[in-house]
């Protein structure tokens, strides 16, 4: 196709990609344990949530067992309501005193170790032991976490997020909505914290710009010198996720990001920005998001065009060297039912 003229002879990209992460279910969320000084200190640290449903999972009460300190027997969920049943075998020695091992009363989700005077000393979820891999290598349906909220998350290290969101009100609507409309489905809080925003830069060699090379390299310093804060970075990314996975309790930016009329993106647009690339990670666990919008995976790219309403080729065009120019796939331009 013959393309909008080149008002550059480069282009510029924020990046930004998540670091560290921390997930919790949520009724351990709204528990009073503690957290390991090493999750709290990322906790404290996090700039982004995001709220996910799983099938809930439980110990098979017929066969389950405990023998040389390992469990093993079966996990228990539904899919549609119909009972779906997993073979798993795990390490679990007696520590700190226990001496015996018990299933916790219906729903059996947990396996139990108690001392002598019968105080509980430490337990095993069994979503934990889906986790391992041998069963979610095999059960998808226990891999892939549905996106249903993105928020943001500043810890101030006095009041911990997970503190914070046990209070949180859309949190509680999904919680309610959850154990009324999906009681075969348990709520997980995944929690990320995002490194510093870096430029991705564009040369177009052999094109005819609006704009001459000086004028190019005032624009990329002026980019270097005027820094985005960490909270516009934040903001950019809360935005981003949202229009990328439209998640169902969100309402603002799920059909309308990018727009000139949001002020989070004023900067991008001072500095002449042409895209946003948001990413986020969950590799680590071998684990998955998806929403309605966007298809399972371990890695998601999200790609936003900032100028795609204007007369103008930015970022996520190219040419092939024949005058023909095409536009990268899976781009976000404008309103979500905006037509190219």
């Amino acid at each position: 196709m013959k393309g909008k003229p080149r008002k550059f002879i480069s282009e510029h990209a924020v990046n930004i990609c998540s670091a560290r992460w921390i997930m919790t279910s949520a009724s351990q969320l709204m528990s009073d344990g503690e957290m390991t000084p090493e999750h709290k200190q990322i906790s404290d640290c996090c700039h982004i949530y995001v709220i996910t449903k799983l099938p809930r999972i439980g110990f098979s009460p017929n066969t389950t067992k405990y023998e040389k300190g390992r469990i093993s027997g079966h996990l228990q969920y539904r899919i549609g309501g119909e009972l779906q049943e997993v073979p798993f075998d795990t390490g679990f020695p007696l520590l700190d005193g226990a001496t015996t091992v018990s299933l916790s009363s219906y729903p059996h989700r947990e396996i139990q170790t108690f001392n002598d005077d019968g105080q509980l000393i430490r337990y095993l979820p069994a979503n934990a032991v889906a986790f391992g891999p041998q069963v979610r290598m095999k059960h998808d349906e226990l891999n892939n976490l549905e996106v249903l909220y993105v928020g943001q998350a500043f810890g101030d290290g006095d009041r911990s997020a997970f503190k914070r969101l046990r209070s949180h009100s859309t949190l509680q609507k999904i919680l309610a909505d959850i154990q009324a409309e999906c009681p075969d489905d348990e709520v997980f809080v995944l929690m990320f914290e995002y490194d510093q925003y870096r430029i991705i830069s564009m040369m177009i060699g052999m094109v005819d710009a609006q704009k001459s090379y000086e004028e190019d390299s005032e624009r990329f310093y002026s980019i270097i010198d005027n820094p985005l804060s960490d909270h516009q970075q934040i903001c950019l990314v809360e935005a981003a996720l949202i229009r990328y996975f439209g998640p169902k309790y969100n309402s603002i930016y799920k059909d309308s990001f990018p727009s000139r009329s949001h002020k989070i993106l004023a900067e991008c647009y001072s500095l002449d920005f042409s895209a946003l690339v948001v990413e986020i990670d969950t590799e680590e666990l071998y684990l998955s998001l998806f929403s309605e919008h966007a298809e399972p995976s371990q890695h998601h790219i999200c790609q936003v065009d900032l100028i795609a309403a204007e007369d103008r080729q930015g970022f996520f065009y190219f040419s092939d060297g024949t005058g023909r120019d095409f536009e990268m796939p899976d781009v976000i331009k404008g309103a979500r039912d905006a037509k190219d």
